[in-house]
């Protein structure tokens, strides 16, 4: 987190800072122990003589009591660490051994770590050196959950490290028939990749916690199952997708992070997110985040660790640069652009909106109503993201969709009707397929009944009862969209490649500009990725409108098995992958066509030029996808990422798109959507970040890194170092508690209160901020420490507030929201897991 003015408009607080010891007991035992100097002006209760109260009549400034802050929050954490043997085979840069620390006392706590580190800054190793603790030292089992094309170098880092863990793919997790037992005893397990594990509706989800809740919770020395999440993205579509990963480690206890202050975990989540539009989401989960969460990005490690070094060698940190590459759109779609988005804007997509046809009288379910409206307006949003892809991908999804509603009507004909939660279960049965195409639902609705085996499962599933239904409307909106999607069809069927505006802009791009360069093509579709690979290379070189041109070309989608990819990995980057042998042979790779199946967890750092085929619906995947080049090791000082915009017809897209989007997101605010659903939508704040994109910003992917969502407190923590390392520890060590200043600052005045109490493990530390002008209590140590931030010569200012009975106020705020803890941790429903996280706050009455 960096300390600046919060953009609500938080700033500097003319107000009061204190620190000090909060005493056990009734709320009558709470004394003041702040230091009251330097001012005649405070009124209250029990400021009668010096003597009585103890006090010293030294000023001390705001750095002072700011950087004491900073020094008693995390003093229990500073240069301490799980103590292990000596010998360790993993060598790692020093902002890799801080997140090792760091992470081995969240463990300690809570059983359960995640390192969010941005993309490229080495999260493997800090997991493997994590998994050397427990497999190698301790002899406890391990256990390893890679997606398959991962399990290669992981079987050779741990390999390398001489650790005795099990390898078991995600894929291999999600099988309906997988038998959890052999693993049941594990002491400690590793997910890299932990966003694949954000749904917990799918297969993989359900059969890892039967492997963490088995054997009681417990490993196979008898202690409770330790749970290390590695990913760069643990948010992808919407916060209930890091709630979900939190979600492994906690058993479902709700109550688990009580002893942080955070009673319910779910209303915690829930209330971020319907908050989303009055505060930043992250900020609002920050004080969570930092208890489990280990978040740098690549901008904080250049700055804070500017000397890191790998092995005795200096790391290089390449500049990014963007490129926006222009085409037109329309002119793909001669005369029919305008004609096609109408026709997709105007679908009514009946299968998916039943709860709309009920006859008069018969009451609609609202959840329903609000949830079935979202669908829809995520399968037309898909569309139009097909239709910008590619023409072969937009035609392949307009076949997809007539057959199927066909499909779907003669079963209305029939009488037979199935409602939209049947219809979803039904197509998580095909779900397995190439998840990282990000294919349109419809694309899977319509193999249902290209398959024997679905078909099967469809008849399977119960039925709505037809009598409720005007089967006349949903009978003409179905036959609406057959006359729609007919025509298109018929206006796209025969649009070919040298009619393709976008193809050839592509093809100008990589026999011109970066002609005989190695360069990774990313989309976000598979049928875009073999369309491209047929016009690029099915003749050598002749695709590219160049006989001459002799570099190599290679495709990667979901089809491909793990092998494929590994092969096809080690000729694209074989200097990264530890293939030497194919450095300038006729095997090595130079142009790869991809989806994002190798946005993931890949060293392709061969590579500096990436181009982007798509539009950036989610700018999350562009910070993944540039992060396969941007890596530790390599040696490129400028790395290009290209963005392919079109000129004509781009607002009108994302007009649509945004406006679909939109009224998804007021759909979820409501509270009418489920976490399945929301995953499907694009942000509307991504479309400001679009437009940046093609105005070439480079600061969007630090940005995008950042993702405030995931708010760190590591710049506090590297700040009180550099503090420390000047040798200033002693002079902290030497500042008393309860010490007094106060600091001017533009609109905001209010008082902070800093208590700490004994806790089974440390310290629980009650940061209090009480607000002046809006006579509230903000406990949120991101905005706190937004408000109390300043510099060594920041000027000593103190006030007028009656500051004795403002602090029996946040007493009894901070006494309150223990007595919840409490009340929540004997609540039933609620699990004893986290006992072990209350202090002896707990004796407060």
């Amino acid at each position: 987190m960096q300390v600046r003015a919060h953009q609500q408009g938080f700033l500097h607080a003319k107000g009061y800072f204190f620190y000090g010891d909060l005493p056990t007991g009734g709320a009558d035992r709470f004394q003041p122990v702040a230091a009251i100097v330097g001012s005649s002006n405070f009124t209250g209760p029990g400021l009668t003589t010096n003597k009585e109260l103890n006090l010293s009549h030294k000023e001390y400034t705001p750095y002072q009591v700011y950087m004491k802050s900073l020094f008693e929050y995390f003093k229990d954490d500073l240069g301490t660490d799980v103590p292990t043997a000596m010998r360790s085979a993993v060598d790692l840069a020093e902002f890799q051994e801080d997140a090792v620390r760091k992470a081995r006392r969240v463990l300690a706590r809570y059983d359960g770590v995640l390192i969010g580190d941005s993309v490229g800054l080495g999260r493997t190793w800090i997991g493997k050196k994590l998994l050397e603790d427990y497999a190698y030292h301790l002899r406890q089992k391990a256990l390893v959950i890679c997606p398959a094309s991962l399990r290669p170098m992981w079987t050779d880092e741990l390999k390398d490290a001489t650790i005795a863990a099990t390898i078991l793919s995600q894929e291999e997790l999600g099988q309906a028939d997988f038998d959890f037992r052999p693993f049941a005893d594990a002491d400690v397990i590793a997910i890299d990749e932990s966003h694949n594990f954000r749904n917990r509706n799918n297969q993989r989800y359900e059969n890892l916690e039967r492997i963490l809740s088995a054997n009681g919770g417990r490993g196979r020395d008898g202690s409770r199952k330790k749970l290390i999440m590695l990913t760069a993205t643990p948010i992808n579509n919407n916060i209930f997708d890091l709630y979900n990963q939190i979600t492994l480690f906690t058993g479902g206890d709700r109550s688990y992070f009580a002893g942080a202050g955070i009673g319910d975990l779910y209303r915690f989540f829930l209330n971020a997110r319907r908050n989303a539009a009055d505060q930043d989401t992250g900020i609002a989960r920050f004080n969570l985040l930092e208890e489990v969460v280990i978040r740098r990005t690549r901008a904080f490690v250049r700055k804070a660790y500017p000397e890191a070094t790998i092995r005795g060698k200096p790391i290089k940190w390449p500049d990014r640069g963007l490129k926006t590459v222009r085409y037109d759109l329309e002119s793909t779609y001669a005369g029919i652009y305008d004609e096609v988005v109408d026709a997709i804007e105007n679908l009514r997509l009946a299968p998916y909106q039943l709860e709309t046809y009920k006859k008069s009288g018969v009451k609609q379910d609202d959840f329903e109503l609000g949830r079935e409206e979202a669908l829809a307006g995520i399968f037309k949003s898909r569309y139009l993201k097909r239709f910008e892809s590619s023409i072969e991908a937009f035609r392949i999804s307009i076949r997809r969709a007539l057959e199927f509603i066909r499909s779907f009507e003669s079963y209305v004909l029939d009488g037979k009707i199935l409602d939209s939660t049947s219809f979803q279960k039904a197509m998580r049965y095909l779900n397995v397929e190439d998840e990282e195409d990000d294919g349109t639902p419809a694309s899977r609705a319509d193999q249902l009944d290209a398959s024997e085996e679905a078909r099967q499962v469809l008849e399977g599933l119960e039925q709505l009862e037809t009598s409720q239904y005007d089967l006349r409307q949903p009978q003409e909106a179905l036959q609406s969209d057959v006359d729609a999607l007919s025509e298109v069809w018929h206006l796209i069927r025969d649009i070919g490649p040298e009619q393709d505006a976008k193809l050839q802009a592509l093809k100008d791009l990589l026999s011109k500009d970066l002609k005989g360069q190695k360069v990774i093509v990313f989309t976000y579709y598979r049928d875009t990725v073999r369309y491209l690979y047929r016009q690029l290379a099915e003749k050598a070189g002749e695709g590219l409108g160049n006989a001459d041109d002799s570099r190599l070309i290679r495709r990667m989608d979901g089809g491909a098995s793990v092998g494929e990819r590994s092969r096809l990995i080690q000729a694209f980057a074989p200097r990264s992958n530890n293939r030497p042998d194919l450095v300038g042979s006729s095997q090595e790779v130079d142009i790869l066509v991809s989806t994002d199946v190798l946005s993931e967890g890949q060293n392709l750092q061969d590579c500096g030029i990436l181009v982007n085929y798509d539009l950036h619906w989610n700018p999350t995947r562009m910070v993944q996808r540039a992060g396969r080049i941007d890596r530790i090791g390599s040696e490129f000082p400028l790395l290009w990422v290209y963005n392919m915009f079109p000129d004509a017809g781009l607002e009108r897209l994302l007009r649509l798109v945004e406006s679909l989007s939109r009224k998804i997101s007021d759909i979820d605010r409501i509270g009418f959507l489920d976490a399945s659903v929301l995953g499907e939508v694009v942000h509307p704040r991504n479309f400001n970040t679009m437009h940046r994109i093609m105005e070439e910003d480079g600061r969007v992917i630090e940005e995008q890194e950042q993702f405030t969502e995931l708010a760190s407190n590591e710049f506090l923590l590297q700040q009180l170092r550099g503090l420390l390392e000047s040798g200033a520890q002693k002079m902290l060590e030497d500042l008393p508690d309860g010490i007094h200043s106060g600091l001017a600052g533009q609109g905001e005045q209010g008082i902070f209160f800093y208590y700490t109490t004994p806790a089974l493990e440390g310290r629980h530390h009650f940061w209090r901020y009480y607000d002046l002008n809006r006579k509230r209590i903000l406990d949120n140590r991101y905005l706190i420490t937004n408000l109390i931030a300043c510099s060594p010569d920041t000027p000593r200012v103190v006030g007028d507030a009656d500051v004795f009975a403002i602090q029996e106020e946040v007493i009894e705020d901070i006494l309150a929201s223990v007595q919840e803890q409490l009340a929540l941790e004997a609540a039933p429903g609620f699990s004893t897991l986290s006992s072990k996280l209350l202090s002896p706050c707990s004796e407060v009455t």
